[in-house]
């Protein structure tokens, strides 16, 4: 560790965390869920950037079979459950593992057993759900499996130095992400057990999979571990069953064809871990932006490893992927944006594109065959109705075709995650893809080129 890379935040914070740490430690367990409940419930209400995030997931997990209030009271049951998941975490890596088990019930345990009596090598897939520092204290699931699983350090290296020291100190071995696949690979090979944290958002090299209907961008690790060391995969979680207790389960493995491809793995392991988050909703971390829209390339074509979804799909029940897209302001500038446009709907498999263009404009866009929606601009311009309309819709993206201050910045407004458009200094700090584009503005190919900066077909 280099000294020269801790600065004086690091201390303090890591001085105010062990006495945090030693305060918790001497408080009853059920005292410390208490706390951590109220105190998640009050953050529920202060902070509105994540309260408004995960709602938002909710929306896209449950909205079509929930209300809104429904989805609100989710959020701040979920905000409360965190919160004392997380208090009572961190009292947990100061107990014994034989006193950790007071507050854990098992479930599933014999596929374990089966897998310790055939010796052969497990990974758990493990969901951020419950209190899952949990699983780093147990000892007793499958006592002769060398425990073992990836983690990523933490930004402050006191802090991470003392919780790797916490999560090892019951035999678990701990592998650093960015220290490469190859000890963990072996760890494997030599008949451990090995946990992988499978919900996260993988960014571009992702492969694109269904969960809870709509794509989302997911890591194929663990099924390229199982295939490369023979290891079979559990579905393995943490739930809450009440103040201060826990349970851990474990479900029937993740049975590989022969010959079956990664991707094909990897959509089964997502409708796994759906069906985890399903069984306790409240304890998945629902502060997590797993539906991110990527920074520039949020369209899938020219993606690594793109998308796959499973034939026995129903891909009429595929989620939406929602772009706004702001038309130009002229009859001729919009017959010239049409190719662009139909690269970016071909550009993703679950697309559907909304024009925002002004009312006498909307004719032109309705005869289209696409069958585009249509959100108008009145000649008055926006008022509370359109953004409310636009609010109400909950776009993923927004895409602009003219470069406008006012229709960037109340596009913004309207908390659309992903603005992309061409660099303007009126317009740039509105944008969060600021796309430069050279050619003429107003032409087929100043057009062609925002789509294939959003990850559209290049034309030849």
């Amino acid at each position: 560790m280099s000294a020269r890379s801790i600065n004086m935040v690091d201390r303090i914070s890591y001085i105010l965390f062990r006495l945090a740490e030693g305060i918790i430690s001497v408080i009853p367990m059920r005292i410390c869920y208490w706390i951590g409940s109220s105190t998640g419930t009050l953050l529920f209400y202060l902070l509105k950037k994540y309260r408004s995030l995960a709602i938002r997931n909710l929306r896209f997990a449950y909205g079509d079979s929930q209300s809104e209030s429904e989805l609100a009271k989710i959020a701040k049951l979920h905000f409360s459950t965190l919160s004392a998941n997380f208090l009572c975490s961190v009292k947990i890596t100061t107990l014994s593992s034989e006193r950790v088990e007071d507050y854990v019930e098992f479930e599933g345990t014999e596929y374990l057993q089966k897998s310790e009596i055939e010796k052969t090598p497990l990974i758990y897939l493990t969901p951020h759900m419950g209190a899952w520092e949990l699983l780093a204290q147990i000892k007793s699931v499958a006592p002769s499996i060398k425990q073992g699983a990836i983690y990523r350090a933490l930004s402050n290296k006191l802090i991470d130095k003392h919780v790797l020291k916490r999560r090892e100190q019951n035999g678990l071995k701990a592998f650093d992400r960015k220290d490469g696949f190859q000890a963990p690979i072996k760890h494997l090979n030599e008949g451990g057990g090995l946990g992988i944290l499978v919900d996260q958002n993988a960014g571009y090299k992702g492969i694109w999979c269904p969960l809870f209907g709509k794509l989302a961008s997911t890591s194929n690790l663990a099924p390229l571990m199982a295939k490369k060391t023979g290891a079979t995969m559990y579905p393995y979680f943490v739930s809450t069953l009440k103040p201060a207790k826990w349970k851990i389960t474990v479900r029937k493995p993740l049975l590989v064809d022969k010959g079956e491809k990664i991707s094909k793995t990897t959509a089964r392991m997502n409708l796994e871990v759906e069906k985890m988050i399903r069984s306790s909703p409240e304890d998945w971390f629902w502060l997590h932006n797993r539906w991110k829209v990527p920074k520039t390339n949020f369209l899938t074509y020219y993606h690594k490893r793109s998308y796959y979804i499973p034939n026995d799909f129903d891909r009429e029940t595929l989620k939406k992927f929602k772009i706004l897209l702001l038309a130009p302001n002229t009859e001729e500038k919009c017959q010239l944006s049409m190719g662009a446009i139909k690269k970016i709907a071909e550009g993703r498999p679950d697309t559907e594109i909304t024009i925002l263009c002004d009312s006498e404009l909307s004719s032109l866009w309705n005869s289209q065959e696409n069958h585009f929606k249509i959100i108008e601009k009145c000649h008055l311009g926006w008022n509370k109705d359109l953004s409310k309309k636009i609010t109400d819709s909950i776009f993923d993206a927004a895409v602009l075709f003219q470069k406008s201050k006012k229709d960037a910045k109340k596009i913004k407004q309207c908390g659309i995650p992903h603005v992309a458009g061409c660099s303007s200094n009126e317009c740039n700090k509105f944008l969060d893809h600021v796309i430069k584009n050279d050619y003429i503005e107003g032409s087929s190919d100043h057009y062609l080129k925002i789509a294939e900066s959003i990850g559209a077909e290049k034309t030849l």
